[in-house]
């Protein structure tokens, strides 16, 4: 299992127009990390933070909520976050987003920017996307990892059809890349796929998993000791199918996870979470509080 470029697969341009998140995060004398900038507009707002870790230490916790009642057709979407140096945040939402029918076939696009600044400690763990019949959806998430800089992300979809007729959704586009930051690629993660690819293409044996998702782990911490951790973490789990793997020049891990429904796929991704904060700090991390899979 291994994450490279796919060929003929871009994303569509960034958008000229200032994000509706732009979010800066800084530590203080004392090691607590704090929003030091912040711009949210419309459809976003943002909870107030948390701090409920122990490790890593001044950790900061944010959920990220949408208070339009999901993603549209042909909305356009920019988030941008800046962790400087040595700071600590767990990035999250509040629960699963919805992305609706976009029956005139004009796909919603969402792009990410992520900075990690030199010794910090970034996790960006949104919940799953609910893709209901005919959803299109463009996502582009960009992190730059600068040097000693730990990055937990992830990402995650799943079929969702109210009315249990088996219809799929439209199509998916997804290009998670990390880089240095002179812009060199550290590690790309791209793919396209139709709903009716998603239900039809795989074995039968595999056709059960309506849930997907991957998670990545870029640290200077030792691979083999995370690749173990990973396939420990989810070898027991029941309803998945999962493969974890080091990516290419020891940059971190990765795994990806079929799952049959949500529930499961919850499961997955906490264990997993749960093992490689135990690997990297000594510490398992407390619940974050809220209704999603964290």
């Amino acid at each position: 299992m291994s994450s490279t470029s796919a060929p003929g697969l871009l994303a569509e341009p960034c958008s000229v127009t200032p994000p509706q998140v732009s979010i800066s995060f800084k530590c203080d004398p004392s090691g607590q990390t704090f929003i030091a900038r912040q711009r949210t507009t419309y459809p976003f707002t943002l909870t107030q933070p948390f701090c409920l870790d122990r490790a890593p230490h001044g950790m900061l916790t944010l959920m990220l909520q949408s208070i339009s009642g999901g993603v549209y057709e042909n909305e356009r979407l920019t988030l941008d976050f800046s962790v400087e140096d040595g700071a600590c945040v767990h990035l999250t939402t509040q629960g699963a987003t919805v992305v609706h029918s976009m029956r005139e076939g004009r796909a919603a696009t969402q792009q990410v920017s992520i900075r990690a600044g030199k010794d910090s400690f970034v996790e960006y763990l949104p919940d799953p996307l609910a893709l209901f019949p005919q959803a299109r959806f463009r996502s582009s998430v960009h992190i730059t990892v600068e040097e000693g800089a730990t990055v937990i992300s992830g990402d995650a979809f799943g079929l969702h059809d109210p009315e249990a007729l088996a219809r799929p959704f439209g199509s998916v586009f997804s290009e998670t890349v990390f880089q240095r930051p002179d812009g060199q690629h550290r590690c790309v993660d791209r793919f396209e796929i139709s709903g009716h690819e998603f239900i039809v293409s795989l074995p039968q044996s595999l056709q059960r998993y309506q849930t997907q998702g991957t998670f990545w782990v870029v640290s200077d911490h030792d691979t083999e000791e995370l690749v173990t951790t990973l396939r420990t973490a989810l070898d027991p789990l029941p309803d998945i199918y999962a493969g974890a793997s080091i990516l290419s020049d020891n940059v971190g891990v990765w795994t990806r996870v079929l799952a049959v429904d949500a529930v499961a796929l919850r499961n997955a991704f906490h264990a997993a979470w749960r093992a490689v904060r135990l690997c990297l700090t000594g510490v398992e991390p407390p619940s974050r509080r809220k209704s999603g899979w964290l």
